[in-house]
C-alpha cells in the first residue's frame, strides 16, 4: 500500500518503493476525519504524585459522594430529555395524523387534497429535520457508532458537546413526526452519553466561578469522563426501553473496553433515576394523578403478553416453538445481512457523491426521500389495504383506538388493515402486531360478534407489502442527513415477518386453538430475530427485549433467536454499526485478535520510525517536533554508545528530536504527551541551560486546559526562549506500559483492551526502545496485510529451503539459529505511514 498520510490524505513521494506486496488501492478509502485516541491510563508523574498524596480520607469520601450525585443528575437529565422527546413527537404526529384525517373526511371523493396535506406536512418536519443536522452534523444518525468508538477509547471530535445534545433532540422529534423510518430510541443512546459528558463539565465550570477548588466538582482527565459517558449511555437505554438492567449491559456489552464493580453500581444507579423520572413524568401527564404506572416504562411499550380470553391456561409458547426461533432467526440473520450490504452500498455512494457536494444537496436527498415515503405510504393505504372486520369484543380498548376505517363501513365493523398499520406512529404499530387478534368472546350476546378466522386481524398480502416497503425505505433512509435510530424500525420489520410466519405456520398445519397458538410470540420472534440479524448484539438486547415485554419466560427464545440470527449474519458482513464505523475509518479495537494472527510478534507491526526527546531537550527542539509531527506523545530517551559489555549513558549528547537509525542506542526514561508539552510552553515553564530552574507546576495547572489543550501554532516565543530548557522529567509518565518485540499479537491486543491504553512501547530486554504502537497498528486491514505479508514470505523460504536440499552434489547441513525466525532472514519495507499517533 502506498504511504497515505491519514492526516491530510496526501501520498509520500517514496511510495514507489514499497513492495509489490503491499500495494492497496486507493478507491478502497473514504477519506477518514482526523481523530485521537483518549488519555485513560493515569500518569504517575511528579505532579499526580503530589495531589495524590493530599487527598484524606475525608476528601475521598467527599470525591465518591460527588460522583454518586453526578450519577443521579446525568439520570434525572436524561429522564427529562427522553420525556421532553416523547412529548414532542406526540404532539408533532398528531397534529400531521389528525389534520390529514381531517380533510379525509372533508374531501372523502376527492383524495388529492388530503394527500398534499399528508405530503406536505411530513416535507416541511423532514426539512426542519435536516436544518437542525446542517446546523450540527454529528447530530445525524443514531448516534450509537459514535458513542461505541468514544467508550472504545478514540476522541471524536464534538460528539458529546451541549450543542450536538440540543440539535439531535430537536431533529428527531421531527425525523420521526415526518413518517421516516426510523425512531427516536437509538439517538436517546447518544443523547445521555452527551449529558453525561455535560453535566459534570457545565458543574465544573460553575464551581470554578463560584471560588471553589475545581478539582473537587470537575473533570480533569478522560478516564472519569468516559464513566460519566458510559453512565449516560446506559440511562439513555434505560430510558428508551425502560430497561436499567439492559442499559448496563448495553454500555458493557458494545462500548466499554474497561469495568469495575464501583461503575457498574453507579452505572445502574444512574440508568435507575433515568427509568424512574421518565415513568413517573409520563404516568402523571397520561393519568393526570402522581404515581408510577406499569405501561408508562420507556418511549417504547410493547403491552402485555397475556391469553386473549383471560385465561392462565393457554400457552404462549412451547417446547416445539424452540425449532421455530432456531428457524426464523436464521431467517431474520439473512435478512439482516442483506440489509446491512444494501445500506453498505447505498451509503457508499451516499458519501462519495452527496456528502460531499454540501449540506444543501443533502437537505434535498432528505426532502426527496421524505416525499417518496408519504406518498408510499398514502397511495399503499388506498390500493393495498383491506376492509378487515375486527371483533369489538375480542379486542382491548386501548387497540381499537388504533384502528382506521379509511373509507371502511365502520358500522359493520371494518377497518383497513394497511391503514392501521401506516397511519399510526411505529411503537403502536409494533404494539398492534404484537397483540391484536380477532379472537371473538365466546360469552357475548352481540349479534354482530362472529367467530372469525385465527389470522383474519391483516390480510397477508398488505403484511407483506408493508413489510417489503418497510425494509427498502428504512434501509435508504438510515444513514441520510437527519437524527434517526435503527431499534423501532428494526422491531417493526421484524414484527411484520414474524406475523407473515404465523399465518403460514397456521394455514399449514391448522392451527386454530387459541389456547395453543399465540400469534404475538412469533411476531416478537420476528422482531428479535431481524434487529439481532442488523445490530448482532447478544447479551444485551436479550435484557432489553425481556425488560421491555415485562416477560421473563420469554428469556430463552430471545436469546436463542439472537444467538442464531448473529451466528448467520456474520456468516456474511458484520453489524450495521460496525459497517458505518468501518466506512468512517474510525480505528476500533475489537475485543480480541483473529486466532490466525497469532504467530505475529509486535516487532512485525510496530511503528519503528519513532520521534523522541531527551530529558531537557531546548524549546526551538520541542517546537520544530510540535509543528512538524502530529505525534500525541513521544518516548523520553538518553542517547548511549554501544560499547562491548555495556554502555555509557549521555543524557545532552543528542538533540531532542534526532531520529537515530540504530535504535539499540536509546534506552527508554519516560513517555510524555503532548498536551504536557504544550501546557509547559503556554505557561511558559522552561529556563536558561546555566540559570536556575523554575519552580514545578501543580497537577491542577497541569490539567487546567483540559480537555480543549491549546495548538502549538497559537503560542509565541521569543528568539531569546528557543535556546531555553524544558525539564520532561517532571512531567512525564516514568513507567510507561511496554512490551516485547516478541510478544504475540493476542498479548498485545489483551494489554490494550484491558487497560484502555493509548501507547504501547516495543523493548527489549536490555531497556532498548525499538518502535511503538497505537491502536492504527491494531486496525484489522493493517494487521491482515501484515499476515498475508509473513505467510507469503514463510512459504518463499520454505521453498527455497527445499530447493536446496533437492539439489544433487550438495551435502551438509542446514543449521537453524535459536529465537530467529524466518521472516527475520527477508525483510520487505513496511510503508511508513505519517500517522497521527494514537
Amino acid at each position: 500500500m502506498s504511504n497515505i498520510n491519514w492526516v491530510d490524505g496526501e501520498e509520500d513521494e517514496d511510495f514507489t518503493e514499497i513492495s509489490p506486496l503491499l500495494v492497496q488501492k486507493r478507491d478502497q478509502f473514504i477519506s477518514p476525519t482526523v481523530i485521537e485516541s483518549l488519555d485513560y491510563d493515569r500518569c504517575p508523574n511528579e505532579p499526580y504524585m503530589n495531589f495524590i498524596s493530599t487527598k484524606t480520607k475525608k476528601i475521598i469520601s467527599y470525591l465518591n459522594l460527588k460522583d454518586w450525585i453526578m450519577f443521579s443528575f446525568i439520570g434525572i437529565a436524561t429522564g427529562l430529555v427522553a420525556f421532553a422527546i416523547d412529548m414532542g413527537v406526540t404532539y408533532l404526529s398528531k397534529l400531521k395524523f389528525n389534520n390529514t384525517y381531517k380533510y379525509l373526511e372533508t374531501y372523502s371523493t376527492l383524495l388529492t387534497v388530503p394527500m398534499m396535506i399528508y405530503i406536505g406536512v411530513s416535507l416541511l418536519y423532514c426539512l426542519v429535520a435536516s436544518a437542525f443536522v446542517a446546523f450540527t452534523p454529528e447530530a445525524a444518525g443514531s448516534g450509537i457508532p459514535e458513542i461505541k468508538c468514544y467508550l472504545n477509547g478514540i476522541r471524536l471530535p464534538k460528539v458529546v458537546r451541549i450543542k450536538t445534545l440540543v440539535c439531535k433532540a430537536f431533529g428527531v422529534m421531527f425525523s420521526v413526526a415526518g413518517g421516516l423510518p426510523c425512531g427516536k430510541e437509538g439517538p436517546m443512546i447518544h443523547s445521555g452519553a452527551a449529558l453525561g459528558a455535560g453535566i459534570p463539565e457545565g458543574l465544573s465550570r460553575l464551581v470554578k466561578r463560584m471560588g471553589y477548588t475545581e478539582s473537587f466538582f470537575g473533570v480533569h482527565d478522560d478516564r472519569a469522563k468516559r464513566d460519566f459517558i458510559s453512565a449516560g449511555a446506559a440511562a439513555g437505554v434505560s430510558a428508551a426501553f425502560g430497561a436499567p438492567l439492559g442499559g448496563v449491559l448495553f454500555s458493557l456489552e458494545e462500548g466499554s473496553s474497561f469495568w469495575n464493580q464501583a461503575l457498574t453500581w453507579k452505572t445502574l444507579f444512574c440508568s435507575m433515576c433515568s427509568a424512574f423520572v421518565l415513568q413517573i413524568l409520563k404516568s402523571t401527564f397520561e393519568t393526570r394523578k402522581a404515581g408510577i404506572g406499569n405501561k408508562y416504562s420507556g418511549l417504547i411499550n410493547f403491552g402485555e403478553f397475556k391469553c386473549v380470553d383471560g385465561s392462565k391456561d393457554c400457552m404462549l409458547w412451547g417446547p416445539k416453538d424452540l425449532i421455530v426461533c432456531i428457524l426464523m432467526g436464521a431467517v431474520g440473520g439473512l435478512m439482516g445481512a442483506m440489509f446491512n450490504q444494501l445500506n453498505l452500498y447505498i451509503t457508499k455512494y451516499r458519501i462519495n457523491h452527496v456528502n460531499k457536494k454540501g449540506r444543501v444537496i443533502r437537505m434535498m436527498e432528505v426532502a426527496l426521500i421524505g416525499i417518496v415515503i408519504s406518498a408510499l405510504a398514502y397511495v399503499s393505504i388506498n390500493t393495498a389495504g383491506h376492509c378487515v372486520r375486527w371483533n369489538k369484543n375480542g379486542t382491548e380498548e386501548e387497540l381499537q383506538k388504533l384502528m382506521k376505517p379509511w373509507h371502511c363501513p365502520q358500522k359493520h365493523h371494518l377497518y383497513n388493515d394497511y391503514g392501521t398499520l401506516a397511519f399510526n406512529s411505529q411503537e403502536n404499530t409494533i404494539k398492534m402486531l404484537f397483540h391484536h387478534f380477532n379472537y371473538s368472546n365466546s360469552n357475548s350476546t352481540n349479534s354482530e360478534s362472529e367467530d372469525l378466522p385465527l389470522q383474519a386481524t391483516y390480510h397477508p398480502l398488505s403484511l407483506i407489502i408493508f413489510l417489503v416497503l418497510l425494509f427498502f425505505t428504512a434501509c435508504w433512509t438510515y444513514g441520510i442527513g437527519v437524527p434517526s435510530g435503527l431499534f423501532v424500525p428494526c422491531l417493526l420489520i421484524g414484527a411484520t415477518y414474524g406475523r407473515i410466519f404465523a399465518f403460514c405456520y397456521q394455514q399449514i398445519f391448522k392451527t386454530t386453538d387459541p389456547s395453543s397458538f399465540y400469534p404475538g410470540t412469533y411476531a416478537l420472534i420476528g422482531a428479535a430475530a431481524f434487529l439481532g440479524g442488523v445490530v448482532r448484539m447478544t447479551i444485551s438486547l436479550t435484557v432489553i427485549l425481556i425488560e421491555t415485554t415485562r416477560n421473563i419466560s420469554y428469556g430463552l427464545p430471545i436469546m436463542l433467536t439472537l444467538m442464531v440470527a448473529k451466528w448467520v449474519g456474520d456468516i456474511f458482513n458484520k453489524g450495521l454499526y460496525d459497517i458505518h464505523i468501518e466506512l468512517k475509518h474510525w480505528p476500533l479495537l475489537e475485543w480480541e485478535a483473529e486466532p490466525l494472527w497469532e504467530t505475529i510478534r509486535a516487532k512485525d507491526f510496530m511503528k519503528s520510525n519513532l520521534e523522541w526527546l531527551n530529558p531537557q531537550p531546548t524549546v526551538g527542539r520541542v517546537v520544530e517536533i510540535l509543528k512538524r509531527t502530529k505525534h500525541s506523545a513521544f518516548p523520553v530517551c538518553v542517547y548511549t554508545d554501544s560499547v562491548q559489555g555495556g554502555g555509557t549513558l549521555r543524557r545532552n549528547a543528542a538533540e531532542a528530536g534526532i531520529t537515530v537509525n540504530d535504535r539499540s542506542q536509546l534506552r527508554l526514561q519516560g513517555l510524555i504527551l503532548r498536551s504536557q508539552i504544550v501546557t509547559l510552553l503556554k505557561k511558559e515553564h522552561y529556563f536558561d541551560s546555566d540559570g536556575p530552574e523554575v519552580p514545578g507546576l501543580t497537577h491542577n495547572q497541569l490539567t487546567e486546559f483540559y480537555p480543549k489543550y491549546p495548538d502549538i501554532d497559537d503560542i509565541t516565543l521569543t528568539l531569546a526562549d528557543q535556546n531555553k530548557i524544558i525539564d520532561c522529567t517532571k512531567y512525564m509518565n516514568p513507567c510507561p506500559y511496554t512490551v516485547s518485540p516478541l510478544a504475540p499479537i493476542t498479548k498485545v491486543f489483551t494489554l490494550f483492551r484491558s487497560l484502555g491504553l493509548r501507547h504501547l512501547i516495543v523493548v527489549n530486554n536490555l531497556g532498548e526502545v525499538e518502535g511503538i504502537i497505537t491502536r492504527s497498528e491494531l486496525q484489522e486491514h493493517h494487521i491482515e496485510r501484515v499476515y498475508k505479508d509473513k505467510v507469503e514470505i514463510d512459504n518463499t523460504i520454505a521453498g527455497s529451503t527445499a530447493d536446496l536440499r533437492n539439489q544433487p552434489g550438495l551435502g551438509g547441513t542446514i543449521q537453524r539459529h535459536e529465537g530467529v525466525s524466518p521472516s527475520d532472514f527477508l525483510q520487505i519495507p513496511q510503508p511508513t505511514r505519517t500517522l497521527r499517533t494514537f
